[in-house]
């Protein structure tokens, strides 16, 4: 199983990333599929009670990041997440990085997600990142005591391992791309202080 991973102390800025692709993409989604593919998600947690999935990637029982399987909207997503994940990752400098988890999440205008943790299994021992794609200046992620927007066309880590949440008291719906990733060659590198792994034979 992978180390635990160094946490942000609330959110940190990663990297610039295209997300026009995905946000022409994300735009035609309609209300029916939003809602079938939020019946059938694997995070059905209540503080989402006013959030919709469509999940392309999960960890079975959200235990070890190793094991994780894809849903059938993967193939189709593909082409146009792999490469923004990819961007968004850069500055971990990861030799072998894998996505156990990739969903797009959206919260209802006027509504919250409310403050929660992610303590368990295997939240420790991955970097959660969000992209935001719809936002509004009333759109604010909640961590720790820490308020934040999240800028469109920007990548972030946030830690969820605290208390976080969200709000969105615009009148525009929020939508969020959200992946996790870990080091897949774990075994063969070290841990930076910046979270990212420098091989051990280079250190």
């Amino acid at each position: 199983m992978p180390p635990r991973v160094k946490k942000p102390t609330d959110i940190r800025e990663l990297a610039t990333v295209e997300v026009s692709r995905l946000i022409a993409l994300a735009s035609r989604i309609s209300p029916e599929t939003w809602g079938q593919e939020d019946r059938h998600k694997e995070n059905d947690f209540a503080v989402f009670h006013h959030t919709q999935h469509l999940v392309f990637r999960f960890i079975s029982e959200n235990r070890d990041p190793e094991d994780f399987y894809a849903n059938p909207a993967w193939d189709v997503w593909k082409p146009v997440l792999m490469p923004l994940m990819q961007q968004a990752i850069a500055p971990y400098g990861f030799r072998n990085p894998q996505f156990p988890k990739a969903m797009l999440a959206k919260l209802a205008a006027g509504h919250q997600i409310d403050p929660h943790y992610d303590g368990a299994g295997s939240n420790q021992r991955v970097h959660k990142i969000h992209i935001p794609l719809v936002t509004n200046p009333e759109a604010e992620f909640l961590v720790g005591d820490g308020r934040f927007h999240l800028d469109v066309g920007k990548a972030y880590e946030v830690n969820n391992i605290i208390s976080h949440g969200a709000v969105n008291q615009g009148s525009e719906d929020r939508i969020h791309f959200i992946f996790e990733v870990f080091e897949g060659d774990y075994q063969q590198t070290t841990v930076r202080p910046d979270g990212g792994t420098a091989a051990n034979a280079d250190l």
